[in-house]
């Protein structure tokens, strides 16, 4: 009896010690600290080495203000703007910051934003950081969003459609019943007419 419940119980210290290894290799790192966010200081400067005719690299707040702006403008106006604007950075990143507001159309907003991509590996760290925080996530994810309303709304007029040419089917077929009713009562009609 002792040896029996003594190799029970090694059994379930052996299981529970395998359980805990399977759990400790699922290829998790242990203890990963995420790597320190950027913390600015002071100001922040967008480039190191601005380009040249970058105007504002290191104003955060003319960047906030031209933001501030373009949410309280519609996006006609908006739109206006831009046509005037040009392909050099400054000219990218200030579309960029026009087309942030909500009511700016997805084909509009994903240009701008695929623009800013192409200029945005030469922003310093922190700045990439910072307009990946403050706008270029929101602004991926209100895109991702109206992409999926897009496909829901192609899935449902397809199966609007869909029901329509069933509600039709039905209806024809609805009709060729009544008349193979009507074909079968005549017959019968005939039928017992005949046998009078």
């Amino acid at each position: 009896m002792k040896k029996s419940g003594l190799i029970v119980a090694l059994l379930v210290l052996t299981g529970c010690q395998s359980l805990t290894r399977n759990n400790d290799n699922t290829g998790e790192p242990e203890n990963m600290t995420p790597a320190p966010a950027a913390k600015i200081e002071r100001g922040i400067c967008l480039f190191d080495e601005p380009p040249q005719g970058f105007e504002h690299n290191c104003d955060a707040a003319y960047w906030l203000n031209t933001w501030i702006a373009a949410a309280n403008q519609t996006w006609s106006e908006r739109k206006q703007a831009i046509k005037v604007l040009g392909d050099s950075a400054f000219d990218t990143l200030h579309t960029y910051v026009l087309t942030l507001p909500t009511d700016t159309p997805y084909q509009d907003r994903l240009r701008a934003q695929l623009a800013l991509n192409d200029i945005a590996g030469a922003f310093t760290p922190t700045a990439q950081e910072v307009v990946n925080v403050i706008a270029a996530s929101q602004n991926n994810q209100i895109m991702q969003l109206e992409s999926a309303m897009v496909v829901l709304d192609q899935e449902n007029t397809s199966r609007g459609e869909k029901v329509k040419a069933l509600e039709q089917e039905a209806v024809n077929l609805r009709k060729k019943l009544e008349e193979l009713l009507q074909i079968e009562a005549t017959l019968m009609d005939k039928n017992r007419s005949t046998q009078q």
